[in-house]
């Protein structure tokens, strides 16, 4: 922490708290005896003088004295790493005010000194848009591509790198390169990265690499990397002064020059993915991974839950690897599955694992087989595609039949069609029929009268149906919420049945099933697709209250609770969180953008 230790109290001052390689948020001091007007202001700066690298972070606050006399101000402190670090501390002396203007004073240790006041002559100074031209081949930024050619989905790495034949007062990024057609992810660099030699087109540079990505293509073709643009201050030495003097006690001066530095763009040529062989079950994967499978229990009881794993390791696009799609027996039911990652981002890429837990509820008794899956992916290296296969898994399940067990939509069109059996089958008629000619004509009959006034009827019918129809425009949001609440009543139906009759465990199936059949047809879901954080995902997507989704997120929590853990809610908690159901989809019928 500085600032100047003695202030006059009609003058303002900066207080500066610098952090030098370390990332970190500062908590200033208590700046009681002053009053702040402005800050913090925040500036970022890196700097290489005689090879050594220095990268920091400066807070300043513009501070004015209350009084005058000597005052103390206290430690700010810093937490890097999970170490709370502190500064020292300063004492800042608030001297009598000072004039408003004060005379220029001739220096009396100057003997070139001019009498009469006027500054000293000196040799002009090289302009610095002159000083920029002469130094672009001294300092430049340059776009280093790994890979000039790679398959769609193979990683490829883009380095900007800063080159230097003189030394820097810092530099600053005003805004990251932004890469079309591919998904980027950087790579976190060491800020206390020292320059390296290099020779390049035959002179020797100090190269430090200022910002890096790992890149995945996502489509075949000629695909462009942008170019990146940063603002450096070159330090070069400046004109001599005329008095040697000057010269000789003060090493000579240096001067800054501010320099815009903008790289080249590159271009990588991506192919696409061979169709050759190509498994039926790839999904995307690309780069070297292995899949694993596992189960929880091969025995177990009906309505026990029973966890089935799937794991994917290894280096590659593992976030974009999308959850397999598992296929189980009629007998099962299959929630969303658990995802836990444990990803890095390093110089080889995308590391580590993607674990998918999937939660099954047996609902019928009987042995069962769960088969062999295959996970496919394409490896880069060898320019082939690998097939990796789980082994089988044999269930037995014991109990009674689930009361809970969902038959599904092929089971309710049986049963439609067995109570439509009797009237979709009409008997061949064995008898001839009787035909009667009518001889009342047709003209003046009430039939004629009901066709030709029906025109005039529906005409007005119609006008009637548009006025009501605006009227119920006007009120969008009791609309919407009527028509919600009508298609919660409609999907909760089942579950208010069984809070009729206190079947707990029945009743927040059928609250779960109703609340996730809603939000898979409200945000265009499958159900395959459905999750906990994909939801989450997309009702911010449309604009939902953070607090709508709390609601949410909370609901489905106690269902999933009362489903898997001992059930102990009375009949007025149940009634609560039908109630809660109810107002929550009519809330998000509400909110939901279109």
């Amino acid at each position: 922490m500085s600032a100047p230790s003695s202030v006059p109290v009609n003058q303002n001052f900066q207080l500066n708290i610098t952090l030098e390689n370390a990332n970190g948020n500062p908590k200033p001091p208590a700046f009681n005896d002053f009053q702040v007007l402005s800050g913090p202001n925040t500036s970022t700066s890196m700097s290489w003088i005689n090879g050594a690298v220095t990268q920091s972070v400066t807070y300043s606050y513009i501070l004015k004295p209350k009084q005058e006399g000597t005052f103390k101000i206290g430690k700010a402190s810093v937490v890097v790493s999970g170490v709370t670090m502190e500064s020292n501390e300063l004492t800042v002396n608030i001297t009598k005010a000072a004039p408003v203007q004060q005379q220029r004073q001739r220096d009396p240790f100057d003997p070139f000194g001019d009498p009469y006041g006027q500054q000293q002559q000196q040799q002009p100074e090289v302009s610095q848009a002159d000083l920029a031209k002469q130094l672009k081949d001294d300092v430049f930024l340059r776009l280093e591509i790994s890979k000039g050619s790679v398959y769609e989905g193979e990683m490829l790495t883009a380095t900007y790198k800063l080159y230097l034949r003189r030394d820097l007062a810092g530099y600053s990024l005003d805004k990251a390169p932004a890469f079309e057609g591919f998904w980027s992810q950087d790579v976190e660099l060491d800020p206390k990265r020292r320059p390296t030699p290099e020779t390049y087109n035959g002179k020797q540079y100090q190269v430090v690499d200022l910002l890096k990505y790992n890149l995945y293509p996502q489509r075949s073709g000629n695909l462009k990397l942008p170019a990146a643009e940063i603002k450096v201050v070159a330090v070069v030495q400046a004109a001599r002064s005329r008095n040697p003097f000057d010269d000789f006690f003060n090493g000579g001066r240096v001067q800054q020059v501010p320099m815009t530095l903008k790289s080249e763009a590159g271009a990588v040529n991506v192919k696409g993915l061979p169709d050759k062989d190509k498994p039926a079950d790839f999904s995307g994967a690309v780069g070297k991974f292995n899949f694993e499978t596992s189960i929880s229990s091969k025995e177990g009881k009906t309505d026990d839950p029973i966890t089935y794993t799937v794991k994917i390791n290894g280096t590659g696009n593992l976030k974009l690897i999308e959850s397999p799609a598992v296929k189980l027996p009629s007998a099962f039911e299959v929630y969303d599955p658990k995802t836990k990652e444990n990803i890095t981002n390093g110089p080889a890429g995308l590391t580590g694992s993607k674990q998918y837990d999937y939660l099954i509820i047996p609902r019928q008794p009987g042995e069962y087989k769960i088969d062999s899956r295959s996970f496919s992916y394409f490896d880069p290296t060898a320019a082939k595609y690998v097939t990796i296969n789980s082994p089988e898994y044999a269930l037995k399940i014991t109990g009674a039949p689930s009361k809970n067990m969902n038959t599904g939509a092929n089971a309710a069109v049986s049963k439609q069609d067995i109570s439509l059996l009797g009237q979709d089958i009409r008997y061949i008629k064995t008898t001839i029929p009787e035909f009667n000619k009518d001889n009342k004509p047709f003209f003046g009959s009430m039939g004629f009268i009901g066709m030709y006034s029906a025109p005039m009827l529906l005409f007005l019918l119609l006008i009637g149906l548009r006025r009501r129809n605006e009227t119920m425009a006007a009120d969008i949001v009791g609309t919407k919420r009527r028509r919600a609440i009508k298609l919660a009543k409609k999907r909760l139906s089942i579950a208010d049945k069984h809070l009729k009759t206190d079947d707990k465990k029945a009743f927040y199936d059928e609250v779960s099933r109703a609340t996730w059949g809603y939000l898979g047809d409200k945000l265009n879901i499958d159900m395959a697709e459905l999750s906990k954080d994909n939801v989450e995902e997309k009702l911010q997507a449309r604009a939902v209250k953070p607090e709508t989704i709390t609601r949410l997120k909370g609901l489905i929590n106690t269902c999933e609770m009362a489903l898997y853990a001992p059930v102990s809610d009375e009949h007025t908690e149940m009634k609560k969180n039908y109630d809660t159901a109810m107002n929550l989809i009519a809330d998000l019928e509400d909110e939901v953008k279109a």
